[in-house]
């Protein structure tokens, strides 16, 4: 079991977008839908694209270079299988967003 780190406040995160920040040197994407978060790796599999400054689309982040799509629950890529993204635990605590890392 890792630790919990504040990486950003809630309001930082607009709904259905990307936010980049770095924990203990790794990048993370922060999204938030529908009012929920998530914590995924902040670079995508396919051509390091940085997930960080993509944004949601059915409930799936998308990065911005290429359009590949990850499932915001699971991290798994829906656009070429076999691919995904890191998911980290995170939450909500008194207006920040903690991942554990």
């Amino acid at each position: 079991m890792g630790k919990f780190v504040a990486v950003c406040r809630v309001e930082q995160v607009a709904e259905g977008r990307g936010f980049p920040v770095e924990v203990d040197g790794l990048r993370v994407a922060i999204y938030r839908n529908r009012d929920r978060y998530f914590a995924l790796s902040g670079r995508c599999p396919h051509a390091n694209g940085p997930m960080g400054l993509g944004w949601v689309e059915d409930g799936e982040a998308v990065c911005p270079l290429h359009r590949w799509r990850f499932n915001l629950a699971t991290g798994r890529c829906t656009t070429v299988r076999g691919h995904a993204l890191h998911r980290y635990w995170c939450a909500v605590r008194e207006g920040q967003i903690w991942v554990e890392v």
